[in-house]
């Protein structure tokens, strides 16, 4: 009996493992969440709002707009419920795209753009960013504890 609950509970968790790998869809209501891009002095600026019980775990890319390598990459940063959360990144005057992406915790409902989703519920953003100071201070940032 004990070797039969062992092996449920093993491939129990092999399934659950393989479904965690698997290719995440956008399924969540568009209405849960709300995320306003800006550009702040010399930095971009995510911000998130979480309008129902839970947390969301965010991330965001910044590319320049003709560019594939990131000038910034901003997060994991944790969104309780209910609370509003930033993610800041300090970059060199230019255009960018912003991609992003929040999966909400536990049930793994996700919103963002493609990329990095592979099925995105929003376009990127596109941010000019023309100051050389400002409140971003210097260096990318972001928490990975949240804010």
């Amino acid at each position: 009996m004990k070797v039969t609950i062992a092996r449920t509970a093993g491939i129990a968790a092999a399934v659950t493992g393989v479904a965690l790998l698997a290719a995440p869809t956008a399924s969540a209501a568009p209405e849960d969440i709300a995320v306003d891009i800006t550009d702040d002095g010399n930095a971009v600026v995510m911000e998130v709002r979480y309008d129902v019980p839970g947390a969301v775990l965010c991330l965001m890319n910044v590319l320049p707009v003709d560019g594939t390598v990131p000038a910034a990459i901003v997060g994991p940063t944790v969104v309780m419920g209910g609370d509003d959360g930033e993610l800041r990144a300090t970059v060199d005057p230019g255009k960018y795209t912003v991609q992003w992406s929040c999966s909400s915790i536990p049930s793994f409902e996700q919103w963002g753009t493609a990329p990095p989703l592979t099925n995105g519920t929003e376009d990127p953003t596109t941010v000019t960013v023309t100051d050389t100071s400002g409140p971003g201070g210097g260096g990318s940032s972001g928490s990975p504890f949240g804010s």
